[in-house]
Order: structure tokens, then sequence, then C-alpha cells
């Protein structure tokens, strides 16, 4: 690794950008709900960090880039959805790209990188960030007292109680330095309290940040530790040929399913409520922990085993490979089942979303032991492919369209979960609205009553737009004719139900 001294528009550049971006952040984040405010804030912290190593005349490596742009773009999900559990899942998953960022800076390949990182950005992030925060609070003095920016510091500090008293002193001289001072003493309270400490931990933050990419001409990855286990290769034969025989005797159950399925065999007791429902999480749970096993053997096995001896492994292999993606298809196709049985929830489509998940991580895998090796891009595919889904999340409005999928099957069967349709998120308001009346008259009132006891989102100020929220309160108020009873009102945020039963 090798640390440089920035140039002096660099060191510029890392604290002026750091308060500038803390500021803004201290200013459009703090006790406000999530809406356009937090693209902007990070594409401000990523403008920062390309800033203070253009400065310092530094590459901008690609790894960074795409990491920077992934996280922009996944923090612009929360002005598209009004869901507390996408805004959890957006705000966690900027903090690991960013702090990844951070990690990997001076990477100048996108192939050197490995999953491996993952879990140490939680813990390294910020100790490195905090570290070089410390560095720059203690060299920043000097850099004043020896530079140009001396005067400008004196300057400053001189300048800012002066303007501050006159601007007191004329307040009642001028009805605009009146609004001004108003405006000044409105602010400050909030500034003093909680919002300077919010600044000052962004401070903190964004400091060390632009002065690791400032500061910073090649990586320094965390070394993953040298000790490698091996296991035998008949050890490694008897496992796969006991996990293969088993994967493949329930398959050869499934397929035996079609013609007679379960809840129709003599004496099974099976029900079939109960075979739609239980199973899809074993199903899950087996073909994680057998992918699992499936990589240990391949990171325990002997450096240089025979041609034959490898190529049966590989084989055996392939074979649970195969079986494990049919598991996979009977676990969604039980879901299936259950949601034309008993109706969609949240729940049961992430479940669908891990299996799609796992399916494209197996077939990832089965490539990586059809060539005879793991190599380090694997986990990139897979890490890749865990985040391409967590964003279509993001982005797509689930809410309305299990809401949209309940309505058209209560259409056909007359059967709608009202109180489950009731604790959705307001992303899927505005279609329970408009098509309230589809389910029947009853009900279609009963849950126009519950809505109506919804309050609205309320007024949000600029940087709080929210596409999702927005919509939701249109639809709220597009529903009039029924007044709500005294005390049954309640926010978006509570899930309890405001109509009795």
């Amino acid at each position: 690794m090798q640390s440089l001294t920035p140039h002096r528009p660099a060191i510029a550049a890392v604290w002026i950008a750091a308060i500038t971006s803390a500021f803004l952040g201290a200013a459009i984040l703090y006790d406000a709900s999530p809406g356009i405010n937090w693209v902007i804030w990070v594409a401000s912290a990523a403008t920062a960090l390309i800033v203070a190593r253009t400065l310092s005349r530094l590459p901008i490596d690609r790894p960074v880039l795409i990491l920077l742009a992934w996280a922009t773009l996944l923090a612009s999900a929360a002005a598209f959805t009004a869901n507390e559990f996408k805004h959890v899942l957006v705000f966690v998953s900027v903090g690991m790209l960013l702090g990844l960022a951070v990690i990997v800076t001076g990477t100048p390949a996108w192939s050197s990188l490995s999953v491996a990182l993952l879990p140490t950005v939680p813990f390294l992030a910020p100790l490195r960030v905090w570290m070089a925060t410390a560095r720059e609070a203690v060299t920043a003095p000097r850099a004043i007292s020896s530079g140009p920016s001396q005067p400008v510091l004196r300057g400053l500090v001189l300048m800012v109680p002066l303007v501050v008293i006159l601007v007191a002193l004329l307040r009642n001289a001028d009805p605009t330095f009146a609004w001004a001072w108003s405006g000044i003493a409105n602010i400050l309270p909030d500034w003093i309290s909680g919002r300077a400490v919010f600044f000052l931990i962004l401070l903190s933050l964004t400091v060390g940040a632009n002065s690791i990419a400032a500061r910073q001409s090649e990586a320094r990855l965390p070394v993953a530790p040298s000790w490698r286990a091996t296991l035998g290769m008949t050890e490694q034969r008897i496992v796969l040929i006991g996990v293969a025989t088993v994967l493949w005797l329930f398959v050869i159950l499934q397929v035996s399913y079609l013609f007679r399925p379960p809840p129709a065999a003599v004496g099974s007791g099976v029900t079939f409520a109960e075979y739609a429902r239980q199973g899809f999480a074993e199903l899950s749970v087996a073909v994680t922990l057998v992918g699992a096993v499936i990589l240990l053997l391949e990171a325990t096995r002997p450096k240089e085993p025979d041609a034959a001896g490898k190529l049966s492994l590989v084989n055996l292999e392939l074979a649970a490979l195969v079986a494990l993606e049919i598991l996979l298809l009977s676990a969604f196709r039980r879901v299936v089942l259950y949601e034309e049985a008993y109706g969609f929830t949240t729940d049961r489509l992430f479940a669908q979303a891990y299996m799609i998940g796992v399916a494209l991580a197996l077939v990832a895998l089965g490539l990586e032991v059809w060539r005879g090796t793991i190599s380090i891009a694997f986990g990139r595919r897979v890490a890749v492919i865990g985040l391409a889904i967590v964003t279509l999340l993001m982005f797509w409005n689930y809410d309305a369209w299990i809401i949209n999928r309940n309505i058209d099957r209560a259409v056909q069967s007359g059967k709608f979960d009202l109180s489950y349709a009731r604790k959705l998120s307001p992303d899927g308001a505005p279609t329970l609205i408009a098509r309230r009346r589809e389910i029947g008259s009853i009900v279609g009132d009963s849950l126009e009553l519950s809505l109506k006891c919804r309050t609205a989102i309320g007024d949000r100020r600029w940087f709080e737009w929210n596409k999702a929220a927005d919509a939701a309160d249109s639809a709220l108020q597009s529903i009039k004719t029924i007044p709500c009873p005294a005390g049954k009102r309640l926010s978006w945020s509570r899930h309890s139900d405001p109509i009795p039963k």
C-alpha cells in the first residue's frame, strides 16, 4: 500500500466537500421522511469522493465507480416507495455499497475483488474512515498555519460574529433584516441540539472517506487467512453419493405425485392445504445447505487429485446440482399452489424471489464445477445476482401487484383477506382504493371505512418528495363519502385494524 500526501487543492477539497456534504445531510436528512433527500445526499457524498481523488491526480477506479453508481441508484428508490421495510433495505444496501467503495479504493480491476470482502464492510469501513478522520483532524492545523488559507480562516473567524451582531442590531430598522434574524433564531435551537450531533456524525464519516479517496493510491484489501484443510477423495465421494441419492429419490417421488398427488394417497393423512403450505421452506433450506456443502468440498479438495477421481466427483456434483434445481422448482410450485388456494402475500413473494436467486446461483456454481475449479468470480456473480434481485424489489411496487392478484382471485372465488389488505404499505393504497368495489359492496364499504381512517401521509418539504406517498395521499383524498368514527384514525405506520371485526 502506498499512501500519498495529496496536493493542497485536494486537502482543501477533502474538508470543503466533507463539510458541504455533512451540512446538506444535516439539513435534508435529519428528522425528515425518506424521499429524494436520500439520493441527493448519496450523490453528493459520491461526488465528493470522486472530486477528492481527481484533485489528488489519482485514477478513478472502475470498481469504486460501479459501487458509487449502484449506491446512488438504490438511494433513489427511497423516493418511489412509502414502504418502511423497503426504506430499511435501501439504507442497509446503500451503507454496504458505500462502505465497500471505501475499502476497495485503489483497486484498478473488478476481477481482483472477492465476495469475502462483504462480511468485513460493517466493521472495517467505519474503522478506516474514522482513523482517516482523526489523521485529517491532526494534520489540518499544520496545513492551515503553513498555507495561504490562514488569512481566509482568520477573516472568517472575525467576520461571522460581526455579521450576526449587525443583523441583530438592524433587525428592528428593516423588515428584511427582521426576517433574516427570525430565520436564524428559529434554526439555531434545532442545530444546537440533535441536528448538530447528526452533522458531526456525517462530518466524521465524510472527512474520512474523502481523505482515503485523496490519499490512497493502492488498494488495502483485507488478507484472508492462508490456512486450508483438505478432505480426501474417498470421503468426498461418499458424501456426494449419499447426498445425490437422497436428492434424486425425492425428485422421483415428486414426479410420481404428478400422477397421484399425496393428498389423494390412501392413508397419507396429507391434506391439499398441508401439501401446499408445508415443505417449501424446508426445501429452500435443504437446497442452500447442499449448495454450501458442494462449495466446502471444492474448497477442501486436494490440489492435485487424479484425473479419473476428479471427473467422478465433478459428475456427482453436477448430478446433485441438477437435483437441487428440480427441488427448487418443486418448492416454487408449492408456493404457487398455496397462493392460488389462499392468496398472495409479501412473505410468499419474498420466498419466490429467494428461490429464483438461489436457482441462478446454482447455475453459476454448476458452470464453475464444469470448468473444474471455483474461481474468485463465482462469489462476485452471486453477490451481483442478490443485489440485482434486491434492486428489482426496491423499484417494483409489489404491494400493488399483490392487491391486484388478490382482487382478481376474489372476483373468481369471492374470497378476499381484508385484514391483510389493510396491513399493506401506502404503496398499495391507490390500487386498493381504485378496485375496492370489485370485491363486493359489503367488503368494499368496510375497506373504504378502514382506508378513510388512515390519515394521509401529510405535507412534505421539497426534499421529502416521494412518488408513492403523493399517490397514496391523492387516493385517500378521493374517498370523502364516509366519515371516520371518532377515535379510530390511524397513521400508515400502524398495522392494527381500526375497524372491529
